[in-house]
């Protein structure tokens, strides 16, 4: 009886350990117009101004990651009275949820995760923020241009995404 009960104690633990592992998805990602939607993102993107390209500005620089819709950021920032933050992006497909998701984390403490959504214009990265009281849905679009560059968008609702405004665009071109 002892024995038995060891045995079957010794089969309930390796079926905590097994489940996890059987309940992954293991298949592979099934690559779709959806999925190649940031393959224009790869390389360095600076801030063009006027028609003049701000090399001393912030800088995107945009390599592949562990499969074919993933994508590592590194960001320079310069805001407009000269800081200079520095961050790190993870830009890629969930398979699962059928969207892109984007984490982010800055050099001054800021961990963010934002969650892709689609509208007649491309993907979005939406995300809730509460300033000091002042609550809202932020989105930010990366949206390619037909002459190569990049619209980088970001806007903020109060209604729950039914009206927008623009917080600041920039028009980014790779270098």
């Amino acid at each position: 009886m002892r024995d038995l009960s060891r045995l079957l104690r010794c089969l309930f633990l390796l079926a905590l350990i097994a489940f996890p592992a059987a309940a992954q998805d293991v298949d592979p990602m099934a690559e779709s117009a959806d999925t190649a939607y940031y393959d224009f993102w790869v390389g360095t993107w600076l801030e063009e101004k006027d028609g003049v390209v701000d090399t001393s500005g912030s800088r995107f620089t945009i390599v592949p990651s562990v499969h074919p819709a993933a994508f590592e950021e590194r960001w320079r920032l310069v805001l407009d009275d000269g800081t200079k933050l520095e961050s790190t992006a993870l830009r890629a497909w969930d398979k699962t949820a059928g969207r892109w998701m984007y984490t982010w984390v800055s050099d001054n403490g800021l961990f963010q995760v934002w969650e892709g959504r689609k509208d007649r214009h491309g993907w979005w990265i939406h995300r809730y923020f509460d300033v000091g009281g002042d609550r809202y849905l932020s989105r930010q679009g990366f949206l390619p241009q037909a002459d190569g560059s990049v619209l980088r968008i970001s806007q903020k609702s109060y209604d729950d995404g039914l009206t927008w405004e623009v917080r600041f665009q920039q028009r980014l071109v790779r270098r």
